[in-house]
């Protein structure tokens, strides 16, 4: 039988039945969604969105971003390599004549003040399908003889579908950037556990490992530090250890310099670069009463 635990790490020990025995446990943003292992041929797509809260892009923010995307593209491409992971990751953007952001406003709270607030996916999901609705409406007729219905300017869901058939992949990770890295907003991946909604991130820094980690969360990565959002103390617990356990990985320490970062075991696990958990890192995800799916 297959259990599926939450999404946060915080919500790793909430399964059901628990109490019996060892019960095969499957992650849930493990091999799930859009973005399923980071293998092979992926595109990071960096869609630029201008905003009063979130400031306008100018030629040299958009380039430093861009070659902090390549940095970070770089850096994941090397830890695959050392793993013996085939992977090419592809670096491109929204681009006509050169990148030209587009425009979408977010609530006057800005990112931090939405999190915080209610319903936050709802509103950062309205505001993410506007910018993608305009940077598909300047892509080249759909002229596709395969399918009988044309890819029109939608949402999230319809700029992704356009960007495999473009691109010739199934992995694509979408990011949407704002231009407050001088700020103190914050960058969030969102349905990254979902069925039914498309995973993206939104990202407030141009520092290549900040990058890195939110493109990670994409593909199944969980956060190893404590966050605001983290209540329980049996999650910050599990936390501080896995920050002891894990002292360079780039889900722990995500404001480090790239070069002094590493992506550990459990990282590998939950990306797809590792068929089984060890034992450690399954003892600090949900203690010894559980047993993870094999993949």
């Amino acid at each position: 039988m297959s259990v599926v635990i939450g999404l946060a790490f915080s919500a790793c020990s909430l399964f059901s039945g628990a109490g019996r025995g060892r019960r095969e446990v499957h992650i849930v943003t493990v091999d799930n969604n859009v973005c399923k292992r980071l293998k092979e041929k992926v595109v990071i797509y960096g869609v630029f969105v201008d905003s009063k809260v979130g400031g306008v892009w100018s030629t040299h923010d958009v380039r430093s971003t861009m070659d902090s995307m390549r940095i970070a593209a770089d850096w994941i491409e090397a830890q695959a390599r050392m793993q013996g992971i085939d992977l090419v990751i592809e670096v491109a953007s929204h681009e006509k004549g050169g990148v030209v952001p587009v425009r979408s406003e977010l609530p006057r709270a800005g990112l931090d003040g939405v999190i915080r607030g209610s319903n936050p996916s709802n509103l950062i999901d309205r505001w993410a399908d506007k910018a993608c609705r305009q940077v598909q409406s300047s892509f080249p007729r759909d002229t596709a003889s395969i399918t009988l219905t044309k890819n029109m300017p939608k949402d999230r869901e319809r700029l992704i579908a356009r960007l495999r058939d473009l691109h010739g992949t199934d992995n694509v990770a979408l990011m949407l950037f704002v231009n407050n890295y001088h700020g103190s907003e914050s960058s969030i991946a969102l349905h990254t556990g979902s069925t039914d909604r498309i995973e993206y991130a939104v990202v407030a820094f141009k520092r290549p490992a900040v990058i890195a980690h939110e493109f990670l969360h994409l593909f199944g990565a969980l956060d190893l530090y404590i966050t605001p959002y983290d209540s329980k103390k049996e999650a910050e617990k599990r936390k501080r250890f896995a920050m002891d356990r894990f002292p360079n990985e780039i889900m722990a320490f995500p404001f480090r310099g790239l070069d002094s970062l590493q992506i550990g075991s459990l990282t590998e696990y939950l990306i797809g670069w590792r068929r089984e958990l060890t034992r450690e890192d399954a003892e600090l995800l949900a203690g010894e009463k559980v047993r993870f799916a094999k993949y």
